[in-house]
């Protein structure tokens, strides 16, 4: 990721970089909010892709599907606190493995979301109550599901692999 360290830098030398770097509070408050988040993201995407996979056919797929704005708001909470955690130190991101392969990932899951919200949401929304997904979406679903869980192991592995 050496061609985002500029990027890096710049966040660095910004008045969130200094502020996070000179206040306590800040770090741990994006600490925190970056676990809510992760808790609001993580939460919702169970609730839908177990529901679309097939292991929570109790769950009728509209009410299911209602859970997509609150991961939206759950991605965003993260992608600024995680901007706060790169702010507060860029040093350490840029060139830690699990950091680039935590966004690497992070990448493909929005890519994985966007395809099942533009192209698998309509359908499924007119599920029956217990209705199986298309075998596509259960795909999408379950690729979800490995590359979230991939990516929180991931940011847990980043202070020990610097």
């Amino acid at each position: 990721m050496e061609f985002l360290q500029p990027t890096f830098d710049w966040l660095g030398a910004s008045a969130l970089g200094v502020a996070s770097r000179d206040s306590a509070w800040i770090f741990v408050t994006a600490e925190t909010a970056h676990f809510f988040g992760l808790s609001l993201l993580f939460g919702s995407l169970l609730v839908i892709d177990l529901r679309v996979v097939g292991f929570a056919r109790f769950i009728n797929m509209r009410d299911a599907m209602k859970f997509i704005p609150i991961a939206i708001v759950g991605f965003a909470i993260n992608l600024l606190s995680g901007i706060t955690f790169i702010a507060s130190n860029p040093e350490r991101y840029g060139p830690n493995i699990a950091f680039q392969w935590k966004m690497g990932l992070v990448i493909i899951a929005g890519l994985n979301a966007l395809w099942f919200y533009f192209g698998e949401h309509k359908d499924l929304v007119k599920l029956a109550d217990g209705e199986d997904a298309e075998f596509r979406a259960k795909v999408i679903a379950a690729v979800s599901l490995m590359i979230w869980i991939v990516v929180i192991i991931l940011g847990r592995f980043m202070p020990f692999v610097e």
